[in-house]
């Protein structure tokens, strides 16, 4: 009886990515030319924004104008990380505006207190608080909800 191989998410990834980085490591050295970078991201669904790409060439640049393959998955699985950071936020977004009715940003705390301890993923009263501590800064019971999101992200 033969072992079934399991599927692991990352050892999918990992392959995704050794293949991306051996098309563009033309001489099979370890590493890609700096430029051939931003080709692979691409070619991998990734669209780094101009700081981003900014950002990478100042951590990855040690003047060879090469990418060895570590640096190419850490940059690879930090922007993917970006992007679902990205994406929650998004979702956070919409969801809020479902609750402001009248569009202005803000939703009343009263109304974030009845959907957080009532719906979905129910909390406790004092969990509801201590967010609304972190949130409402101005203590007029209305919570900006750009700020709230970026909040939770920090």
């Amino acid at each position: 009886m033969s072992r079934r191989p399991t599927y692991n998410r990352q050892d999918s990834l990992s392959a995704t990515l050794q293949e991306a980085f051996i098309k563009y490591d033309k001489k099979k050295t370890g590493k890609m030319d700096i430029h051939d970078l931003f080709r692979a991201l691409r070619m991998l669904g990734l669209n780094p924004t101009e700081e981003q790409i900014i950002s990478i060439r100042r951590d990855i640049d040690d003047g060879s104008g090469f990418v060895h393959f570590d640096d190419f998955c850490n940059i690879v699985r930090r922007l993917m990380y970006q992007a679902e950071e990205e994406h929650a936020a998004d979702d956070l977004r919409v969801a809020f505006q479902m609750f402001d009715r009248e569009g202005s940003g803000y939703i009343r705390a009263t109304e974030f207190r009845k959907v957080m301890t009532t719906l979905g993923y129910r909390m406790s009263v004092q969990e509801v608080d201590d967010i609304l501590k972190m949130v409402d800064v101005t203590g007029d019971g209305m919570i900006n909800y750009e700020e709230f999101i970026n909040v939770l992200a920090a």
